[in-house]
């Protein structure tokens, strides 16, 4: 252990060096069942004039129960919760998009990315952008056995990426009113950056080139003003 944190340090000094990791915060079903509030409502305990609610779920399966570590979700890049079956959270979003990625650790580790180098990820189980928006309700579901295809009242999950899903509020208040609050959530979460390139330069066109160089050509060269007795084509160009 003490050799990986040195590892772990060395990394981290470098520039543009970002490690995946819930060390410590990875621990699964079968070793520490979430033990939070049972399942409340936020009703109108949040900015929903500005801001979009998230509600993230996992419900309880065989697979989660048997779990020795839980994935971790990002959101924007960065870790927020690792999520447990049986457990659920919230957050607040800004409007905007939001890029969520869901790793699945191994001793807490999960990858790393050297800028413009090297990257390395374990597992990445699933990754979609969601575009908040102010005052909408937004329930995530995570699910590797049993994903939904429709709700109670034939309402179709459209958002889906493999066991993380976008359901519809008769799926998700079906399911989440049996679960416990994860100790980590209730934040608020600022939209992704909106990355804008910068457009590439064009190469000029030859005639602004020339122009450029020996200036633009001046009333002499037009074929209305040319000498009597020289053509148009006996005026000298450098091309």
């Amino acid at each position: 252990m003490i050799r990986i944190c040195l590892i772990l340090t060395a990394l981290l000094a470098l520039s543009g060096c970002t490690i995946y990791q819930s060390i410590g915060d990875s621990f699964g079903t079968y070793v520490s069942a979430p033990d939070g509030q049972d399942f409340q409502p936020v009703g109108y305990r949040w900015d929903y004039e500005h801001t979009a609610l998230l509600y993230f779920y996992r419900p309880q399966s065989q697979w989660s129960d048997d779990e020795l570590e839980s994935p971790s979700v990002y959101i924007n890049d960065e870790r927020r919760f690792n999520i447990k079956g049986s457990a659920y959270t919230w957050f607040e979003l800004k409007p905007g998009t939001h890029n969520l990625v869901i790793r699945r650790p191994l001793l807490g580790l999960e990858g790393i990315d050297i800028k413009d180098f090297f990257a390395f990820t374990l597992k990445t189980v699933a990754q979609l952008n969601l575009n908040a928006r102010a005052g909408e309700v937004i329930y995530l579901r995570y699910s590797e056995v049993d994903p939904i295809e429709e709700g109670p009242s034939g309402d179709v999950v459209t958002i889906t990426d493999g066991p993380l899903q976008v359901v519809p509020p008769s799926v998700a208040l079906a399911e989440i009113k049996d679960m416990k609050m994860l100790h980590k959530g209730r934040g608020l979460i600022a939209a992704a950056p909106v990355i804008v390139e910068e457009p590439v330069a064009q190469d000029a066109p030859a005639e602004e080139a020339s122009e450029a160089i020996f200036g633009a050509d001046d009333q002499s060269s037009s074929p209305e003003s040319t000498p009597a007795g020289e053509s148009a084509g006996d005026s000298w160009s450098p091309f």
